[in-house]
């Protein structure tokens, strides 16, 4: 199973494992010309309205290729995506097929579907979460998918996800995680020539959205390296200081 939005950031000549994961609540693969899509809604993005949790099935608003086709969650045609009983959802389908074009993304969103049909099935949603308290739409990559594997989603551990906000930064500056599973946290800064000038914030984080702040007034202004380092995984950018 390949990891959606897998972006890679290199600055000057300083080398470090450089990778991110945007839409920590999802994971998709192919089945042949099936897709195979996982929500994890215990990583829902956390200012979305209402909670799916517990619900037997979910509603799938989609589109193929920035919603230029749309099958609505109440289309007679519509997937649904099915807890695993633990607030895992996942739905199969073949974008072709379904769309009714050769569809290059998938774009959608989540509601409670048929269980509240006759109230108002938007109060409770599913979106993607930056880690900055903004939700959006999620979106699937086809092309980028890889098979699935024989065990299916349970053995696939998604990346965490690093959001630094503000940046660029005057006097303070929040590292938002999004962590898959409970772990150690660490965050390293560097400076263009590769020099570490900070080492901070080592302790153990659970499961979920964090914020760290962290202040940035023992810096001079200019452009730092981040290294968050999560776990095993480590997730860097260029963080401004003004």
């Amino acid at each position: 199973m390949k990891k959606i939005y897998l972006s890679l950031f290199t600055f000057c000549c300083l080398s470090i494992g450089l990778t991110a994961q945007n839409n920590a609540a999802i994971s998709a693969c192919l089945s042949g010309s099936d897709v195979s899509i996982s929500f994890d809604n215990s990583l829902n993005c956390a200012a979305a309205p209402g909670s799916l949790s517990g619900m037997a099935t979910i509603g799938f608003h989609s589109g193929a290729d920035s919603w230029s086709t749309v099958i609505n969650w109440d289309a007679a045609t519509a997937v649904q995506a099915t807890n695993d009983g633990s607030d895992v959802y996942t739905l199969t389908m073949d974008p072709a097929t379904y769309y009714g074009v050769a569809a290059s993304t998938v774009h959608f969103v989540y509601n409670s579907g048929p269980t509240t049909a006759a109230t108002s099935p938007w109060d409770n949603e599913g979106k993607d979460d930056d880690g900055a308290g903004g939700c959006a739409d999620f979106m699937v990559d086809v092309a980028s998918l890889t098979p699935c594997s024989a065990t299916g989603f349970n053995e696939v551990t998604l990346s965490d996800v690093i959001n630094v906000a503000p940046n660029p930064a005057n006097e303070m500056t929040n590292f938002n995680v999004i962590l898959r599973n409970n772990k150690e946290v660490s965050i390293q800064i560097f400076d263009i020539t590769g020099k570490m000038v900070d080492n901070i914030n080592r302790a153990n984080y659970s499961k979920g959205v964090h914020s760290i702040s962290y202040n940035t007034t023992n810096l001079t202004n200019g452009i730092y390296i981040y290294q968050v380092i999560t776990g095993k995984e480590i997730n860097s950018g260029k963080l401004i200081v003004k």
